[in-house]
């Protein structure tokens, strides 16, 4: 009687980015994700989306002049920040940080073309490709800091603070995301990812020293809030620019942990209130400036 051999199937095998993937780490990384959308979801559908709808429509003229395009640095941030985020849960998870960075960068994506798809049915609203561009490129500015080293130098930062109670008055439902007269947005520059090693300026600078540019809008944006004469006023207003000093906090936080990582990442997207001088529409120093 002859023995019929029998041959175990092939084994699947997996590619080099997924081989280290922890499973039961994907499946936090998963539920944690969910549950964050839809509390998101919840709050701009109470915010933004309530007992509004509308056929779908682009904007291809008013979003454009809304508060002079403040809002596609608003966009830009979000994007990078939610990219930051998903990136770091995603090599917590076992995937390769080049490709943690591409999956951030396409899930931060996504989450601004749900937004736009949303707004494009609101009646006040409509799809805005600007916003979407921003918020595209903010999604994959983390990943492009990790191809071209010479732009890690850079941090995209926000600060805010109510300088004037101008929208608050006019709106009484108001919210603190639209309120672009009080928002900076800031360009923070680490000097010594910069300086030639061993230079005497490079000796002397503190490492964790950062210089920064930042640009805002003037309350005279009110034309806008006013909502009288709409169309007219859409965009009007001053920018607002400023230097200062900051805090790169990688340099000071060791990211040797998932949580220091998110830690400083979150940190390094706020601007500290340090010495600021303010360049235009008039030129003015502040001892601390949020």
């Amino acid at each position: 009687m002859t023995t019929r051999k029998v041959h175990a199937s092939n084994p699947i095998v997996l590619p080099d980015s997924l081989k280290s993937v922890k499973p039961k780490r994907v499946a936090v990384v998963a539920g944690t994700t969910t549950l964050a959308l839809a509390g998101t979801y919840a709050y701009l559908q109470n915010v933004w989306w309530k007992d509004q709808q509308s056929t779908f429509k682009i904007d291809h003229d008013m979003d454009y002049r809304y508060a002079k395009n403040m809002d596609k640095a608003a966009h830009f941030i979000g994007g990078a920040m939610s990219a930051d985020l998903f990136g770091v849960a995603f090599e917590w998870s076992g995937v390769q940080r080049k490709n943690a960075l591409l999956y951030g960068g396409i899930a931060g994506t996504a989450i601004q073309a749900f937004i736009e798809v949303k707004d494009a049915y609101a009646p006040t609203y409509g799809f805005s490709f600007g916003d979407l561009g921003a918020g595209a490129a903010g999604s994959f500015w983390p990943l492009l800091q990790y191809h071209v080293p010479a732009t890690r130098a850079l941090q995209i930062k926000l600060s805010y603070y109510k300088h004037d109670d101008y929208y608050y008055q006019q709106f009484p439902y108001a919210q603190l995301i639209d309120d672009y007269m009080n928002q900076t947005y800031w360009v923070s520059a680490s000097v010594n990812d910069w300086l030639p090693g061993g230079s005497k300026v490079e000796k002397l600078w503190p490492d964790f020293l950062s210089v920064c540019g930042g640009w805002g809008v003037a309350n005279d944006l009110n034309l806008y809030y006013t909502g009288q004469n709409l169309e007219v006023n859409k965009g009007k207003g001053s920018f607002e620019y400023y230097v200062s000093i900051d805090i790169d906090w990688r340099k000071i936080i060791k990211q040797n942990t998932a949580f220091k990582r998110v830690l400083t990442y979150s940190l390094n997207h706020v601007k500290l209130p340090l010495p600021t001088l303010q360049l235009g529409p008039q030129t003015k120093g502040y001892w601390a400036f949020w």
